[in-house]
């Protein structure tokens, strides 16, 4: 019979039980099960603890040096700041502005266009560049905040809206390059 969690029965409400006392009743002293076979066992794997197995040696940490356990967290914290760096992300991918503008920047190529369209192309394309690099600091921000006791997800999602506010803040200068100069349209005469 397998107790490996591919071969049991998802409903199996009894197994779980099972394994929530053998945690239970695990020693205190911090040491893993062993998987060493002992004298006399056989083949089969042993789950007693092993002599000098004790909290000192399963300890990587130096004496007087605590594991790194996630903190807390905060207002000031670096999942704060990754949090926000998303929200914000979020905020400037979903207006469409960036890509809109880039688009119709290379749409138009060298065709005249009103100096007032041209103003209007430029706020929005400044706007949406400095959205993009405000991202890019609160998500610089939470990384250099990180530490050892930082939640992984929390460099994650950092580092996911550093990475793609960078990408948009080199849309947004590309933009600003490929923009026509604005000419001054004549007015029909009727």
């Amino acid at each position: 019979m397998s107790t490996s969690p591919e071969d049991r029965d998802p409903n199996d409400r009894a197994w779980d039980a099972d394994r929530s006392r053998d945690a239970d009743d695990a020693p205190a002293t911090g040491a893993g099960p062993s998987f060493t076979p002992q004298e006399g066992a056989g083949t089969e794997p042993s789950f007693a603890p092993q002599e000098g197995a004790g909290a000192e040696a399963a300890a990587p940490w130096e004496e007087g040096e605590a594991p790194a356990e996630p903190g807390p967290g905060g207002v000031l914290s670096a999942e704060t700041f990754a949090l926000t760096a998303l929200a914000l992300l979020a905020v400037t991918v979903l207006s469409g502005q960036l890509l809109q503008l880039f688009t119709t920047m290379v749409l138009i190529g060298d065709q005249p266009v009103p100096v007032d369209q041209v103003r209007q192309f430029s706020t929005q394309v400044v706007i949406g560049g400095i959205s993009a690099a405000v991202v890019a600091l609160v998500a610089g921000i939470s990384l250099i905040m990180t530490g050892a006791g930082t939640r992984p997800w929390a460099r994650w999602a950092a580092a996911t809206a550093l990475i793609v506010s960078l990408l948009l803040v080199l849309l947004a200068v590309v933009t600003y390059i490929l923009m026509p100069a604005g000419t001054e349209m004549q007015q029909p005469t009727f």
